[in-house]
């Protein structure tokens, strides 16, 4: 009896690097949020609230420049910050309802990080 070779075309190949590449990013991502998670100590950097035990939910990773305008700085320890679900979108600080605001507070909170930022973005308008 004869074993049939199953001859695996070159679009399914490629499909499955793509799902592995997909779900190794993925994994990198949920990593790098618990590191930032940890960074911050569990705890909303503008109320100052402890939410370690909290659902998971409730205490979000921030991009300060949007990952879909920068994608490049979308790990980028400098640019992410934890927010409560309430600062990240309802409170007067919120990066989404006022960003002029969110940007004022994040200079004086974070000045390092915010001079990092706005090189960062000098560069990349020269590019």
């Amino acid at each position: 009896m004869k074993i049939k070779s199953k001859k695996i075309s070159k679009s399914i190949l490629k499909k499955r690097e793509q799902r592995r590449i997909k779900r190794e990013n993925k994994l990198k991502f949920k990593e790098f949020v618990k590191k930032i998670k940890e960074r911050d100590n569990y705890t909303c950097q503008i109320s100052g609230k402890y939410l370690k035990d909290a659902d998971p939910r409730a205490l979000p990773m921030v991009h300060v420049l949007s990952k879909e305008n920068y994608p490049s700085l979308k790990m980028d320890e400098n640019n992410v910050l934890c927010l409560s679900f309430y600062h990240h979108k309802n409170s007067p600080l919120s990066p989404h309802l006022d960003g002029f605001v969110f940007v004022n507070w994040f200079k004086n909170k974070f000045p390092l990080r915010y001079k990092y930022l706005m090189r960062w973005l000098r560069k990349w308008q020269d590019n």
